[in-house]
């Protein structure tokens, strides 16, 4: 029920920034300069603005964008427009049907919470399962220079993505693998962290036990491990309220 409700929440949150947006452009409709396609970008632009302040991760920013043109000219759009956004989604969303994860992105305020938790654990490698993007992986390695950080993804485009940043950013300490977390061998690694979904976490916590050395640290975003008791709970102070599951091997 709380990962039902965790992926529902974004959508509530499109849907009540772009009726704000809509109801906005209705009552100013005369007053408003500008028409036509222009104008559905402005509300896509203004719907992403009203996210961001509500808490949508940057990932929403062209959806919102996009969908008040979709929605005004869904009868013109070609079929092949439609095709392309599957081909998108699928190299995005690539494991999410069989894994039963979805795309989790962590934010920058658990990216500092994680900070504290790499000084005190004194880590020198660290390993993000599903590393999505790469923003924990390079503000980590970029923070922590005697720190080896790995990221391991399967999604192409979002891997795409992490390579590119880590390129941008020269980060030699820094990498990302494409294979599947269950592939990643979990001894190397002092801390290992990851923001997958409850369906995954009591299998992945066998793993981590099988593998993990004693007294490195087993990190969980959101997601506890069923009838396993977390030996410290780390709350971090941002919208989501979001929780760091520390288990020691």
């Amino acid at each position: 029920m709380n990962s039902i409700r965790r992926q529902l929440i974004p959508w509530l949150k499109v849907l009540v920034s772009q009726g704000v947006v809509l109801a906005l452009v209705l009552w100013l409709r005369e007053s408003i300069p500008v028409d036509g396609p222009l104008l559905l970008v402005a509300q896509g632009l203004a719907a992403a603005l009203i996210g961001r302040l509500l808490g949508l991760s940057p990932f929403w920013i062209p959806i919102q964008i996009l969908l008040p043109l979709a929605a005004a000219y869904n009868a013109v759009v070609p079929a092949w427009a439609y095709l392309a956004a599957f081909i998108v989604c699928a190299l995005i969303y690539w494991n999410s049907a069989s894994e039963q994860v979805p795309l989790y992105l962590t934010n920058r305020r658990t990216w500092q919470a994680l900070d504290t938790v790499i000084s005190e654990q004194k880590a020198t490698s660290f390993v993000d399962l599903g590393s999505g993007m790469g923003g924990v992986v390079t503000f980590l390695a970029d923070a922590h220079p005697g720190l080896r950080a790995r990221g391991v993804e399967t999604a192409p485009l979002v891997f795409l993505a992490s390579r590119i940043r880590l390129m941008l950013r020269r980060l030699p300490n820094a990498e990302f693998a494409y294979r599947s977390i269950w592939d990643e061998d979990l001894s190397a690694h002092d801390v290992v962290y990851c923001f997958l979904s409850p369906v995954p976490m009591p299998r992945i916590f066998l793993k981590a036990k099988a593998e993990m050395r004693p007294g490195t640290l087993f990190v969980s975003n959101s997601f506890t491990v069923p009838d396993v008791e977390p030996d410290a709970v780390v709350e971090v102070d941002d919208t989501r309220k979001t929780r760091l599951y520390l288990y020691r091997i």
